[in-house]
């Protein structure tokens, strides 16, 4: 099964996740894997598409509307409730919101760890395919269609970037205080 996702908590801890449920654990920087996919509540086996540290928790996103939390009590990954059902394809944020994002244009922010969540109004109909946070906390995410999304209040609203030219994104990285590099 292929790999789509893979995330660390610090530098021993990290995650890797992907189709059909696919869902492997590293203690030790990455020098060995243990899967987990009897930690997860995804009875379907749905394709997990991201992973990812928000504020001291961590939350994998995937089709169907799934969102994971880790519960460190039990070392298992919980469903948690949203009000959208369709693919989420990323998470970001940090210690103020997690904010998650996926197909029709559809942005989800919890100020609660994952308790309540509040749909975030983007103005689009496209899949929001990646995203990622600055040192000032800007929240950027990007379309398939081209289109850059930047939050300055934490994920609460998002306002369409001016860019030079639209390119269909699958990834996005900030690389300084006025650049980004998006990957498609």
């Amino acid at each position: 099964n292929p790999f789509l996702d893979v995330g660390f908590e610090n530098a021993s801890t990290g995650y890797l996740v992907g189709a059909f449920g696919l869902i492997l654990r590293t203690t030790d920087g990455g020098a060995s894997w243990q899967p987990l996919l009897h930690a997860t509540e995804n009875p379907k086996a749905l394709h997990l598409y991201a992973v990812r540290s928000v504020g001291g928790e961590t939350y994998i996103a995937g089709e169907q509307g799934l969102l994971l939390k880790l519960d460190r009590g039990t070392g298992q990954f919980r469903a948690l409730e949203l009000p959208y059902k369709g693919t989420l394809f990323g998470i970001t944020g940090n210690d103020r919101a997690v904010v998650v994002h996926g197909l029709r244009g559809t942005v989800l922010r919890s100020t609660d760890a994952g308790r309540s969540w509040q749909t975030v109004n983007t103005g689009l109909q496209v899949g929001l395919t990646a995203s990622s946070i600055d040192a000032q906390g800007r929240i950027v995410i990007v379309s398939q269609a081209g289109h850059v999304l930047l939050s300055r209040d934490d994920g609460a609203s998002f306002a369409l970037a001016q860019t030079d030219r639209s390119e269909p994104a699958a990834a996005v990285a900030i690389v300084g205080p006025s650049s980004l590099v998006v990957g498609g």
